[in-house]
């Protein structure tokens, strides 16, 4: 029997492990993580670096992993000993003969495999300088894997066990993924299923620059291509401390991700048994009421298939308590629309925005979005300038139309924004920054027949996002029209579920409150899990104020790391 209703919890186990530990080590070792941690499920890896875990002491890790109650999958890292990463070279017939020898291997033991994140190509080899002849880069290693998974990896599993289901795991860094061949678009089609690394570590002092809220976003956008095959989402503790180990653990679980992968068996009997403390402990609590949260609903996002411009930035947008919801496609139907500059990658990109606008849309293009499509049919929406101009600023207004910027409210730090020419009054400044004697454009908003077009001015360094005032960025949550928005500064993460539940996430070092307004009149919120009040046990909230007649404000208490899930009645 599953230990949870709501997902299964697995971990992995590297070959290099299972091929050196002797098996009364790795009994302890199943016992040992049994008294911290319920696992329903484990990987058991054939091949990683050159290592081949041998067919006769792999049978039996498999029945001492069955015996303890664990559903098995086997494994494979696509590593040798040697290149940078360990990447193989796909155009080398010796690697493409082991990598075909140990798939059949791997699917002989396993009626299902997942394919771990090293499966890509960074090899310049002069065999693959002379296979790429006039391609770039990203289009050769593109076509180059897709070719290579369909016609080798899954062709010699399927010929060894016709059963077999081969899952490939995704990496973290998304961003990279056509430079390195990660062909999301053919190869999600091609695997039987999917997964999601979830692993941000430290976004302090990584240089992946992974900001917290990939973990939750990486996994919805998988959702989105593969619909129901998003296998689950897969977090380390590589480069984490206690905190950062949890958090992942919290936003693969809120991304409603089928498995919670727990990166390794050896690593967290390694470890400190705090951090397996913690992962059984929250596993258990947020089982304990995610079956209450519906499913995870935002603003809709497009992120093109290949698109890598503005790197990241989506991951930044969510940390400013932006619930978003990311698509491979451009969503049509939405009401609210959220674009950055990758999205200049779609031909038709300027036509699909204009049909959204006279649809009744509220569609934000990032600045970087408007300047790549500006002589592209930009202007004719709204006729503006993103000058090669910057500002460095430390005051901003953020009064939209009624009191004509009067009231001033200063940044965290100085933060340097691209400077925005318009026309006054045919477009509008909701919020600016201002220097002496001029101010520049932080959000602008123009009519379009029956919609509105945003321009969200994104600074050169977009972890300063984080600087800007509370003011400013609800001024831009409240523009969205979501049902839930927060007033508060940066790094408090917003999670909505179609069924008037949403959950709080704070990723500050601080307690603080953050104000919430409900668009809905006379609302109650119900604390679904989260910490009590200060001084005591209690509900982590209070009305506030009623104003108008179609909103309810509360005051919910954050602590720091922390999150509160609440449903409106």
């Amino acid at each position: 029997m599953p230990h949870y209703k709501n997902f299964t919890n697995a971990t992995y186990a590297p070959a290099p492990y299972l091929h050196e530990t002797s098996l009364a080590d790795i009994e302890a070792g199943i016992k040992k993580l049994a008294g911290y941690v319920k696992m329903d499920k484990i990987y058991l890896e054939t091949f990683r670096s050159d290592i081949l875990v041998e067919r006769e002491k792999m049978e039996a890790i498999k029945t001492l992993f069955a015996n303890a109650g664990y559903k098995l999958a086997g494994g494979i890292t696509t590593t040798v000993v040697g290149p940078l990463m360990g990447a193989m070279c796909y155009t080398d017939p010796a690697m493409l003969k082991k990598l075909g020898d140990v798939s059949a291997f791997t699917a002989e033991l396993f009626d299902e495999v997942i394919i771990d994140d090293f499966y890509f190509t960074n090899c310049r080899c002069e065999s693959c300088i002379k296979a790429k002849g006039d391609k770039d880069w990203a289009a050769f290693r593109l076509e180059l894997m897709r070719d290579v998974s369909a016609n080798v990896l899954l062709k010699r599993a399927k010929e060894a066990n016709p059963k077999v289901k081969v899952i490939i795991k995704y990496p973290n860094w998304y961003e990279s993924f056509p430079a390195c061949g990660y062909n999301l678009e053919a190869e999600s089609k091609l695997f039987d299923g999917i997964y999601t690394g979830t692993e941000t570590r430290d976004p302090n002092t990584t240089h992946q620059n992974l900001q917290r809220y990939l973990g939750y976003f990486l996994p919805r956008l998988m959702e989105h291509i593969r619909p129901g095959e998003n296998g689950g989402g897969w977090h380390d503790l590589y480069e984490c401390d206690l905190e950062d180990y949890v958090q992942q653990i919290n936003l693969t679980l809120f991304a409603k991700c089928r498995e919670n992968m727990h990166f390794c068996f050896p690593l967290m009997l390694a470890w400190p048994s705090v951090y397996m403390a913690a992962a059984g402990a929250t596993s258990d609590e947020i089982d304990g009421f995610l079956g209450e949260m519906g499913e995870p609903v935002g603003v809709a996002v497009y992120k093109p298939y290949h698109s890598v411009k503005e790197r990241h930035l989506y991951d930044f947008l969510g940390m400013l308590g932006l619930p978003l919801d990311p698509y491979p496609y451009y969503p049509a139907d939405a009401s609210v629309l959220l674009l950055n500059e990758g999205c200049a990658d779609d031909g038709e990109i300027v036509e699909k925005i204009k049909k959204s606008l006279q649809g009744g849309a509220k569609v934000f293009v990032t600045s970087g979005l408007y300047a790549a499509l500006a002589d592209k049919g930009m202007r004719d929406i709204l006729p503006m300038e993103v000058t090669g101009k910057v500002a460095t600023a430390d005051t901003f207004t953020a009064c939209g139309y009624a009191w004509n910027n009067t009231a001033f409210v200063k940044s965290e730090a100085p933060v340097t924004l691209k400077h925005i020419s318009y026309s006054t009054n045919d477009l509008w400044t909701l919020s600016a920054a201002t220097t002496p004697f001029y101010s520049h454009p932080v959000l602008l908003r123009g009519s379009y027949d029956n919609g509105w077009l945003y321009v969200l001015n994104i600074p050169d360094d977009p972890a300063d996002l984080y600087l800007l005032p509370a003011e400013v960025l609800t001024n831009l949550r409240y523009e969205m029209d979501l049902p839930v928005t927060l007033e508060s500064g940066a790094r408090v993460g917003l999670f909505l579920y179609d069924n008037n539940t949403f959950i709080l996430h704070s990723f500050q070092k601080r307690t603080g409150v953050v104000r919430l307004r409900i668009n809905k009149p006379n609302a109650q919120l119900t604390q679904l899990a989260g910490i009590g009040r200060l001084g005591g046990v209690g509900r982590a909230c209070e009305t506030k104020v009623n104003r108008g007649e179609d909103e309810s404000v509360f005051d919910v208490l954050l602590y720091p790391s922390r999150y509160a899930a609440f449903r409106i009645d």
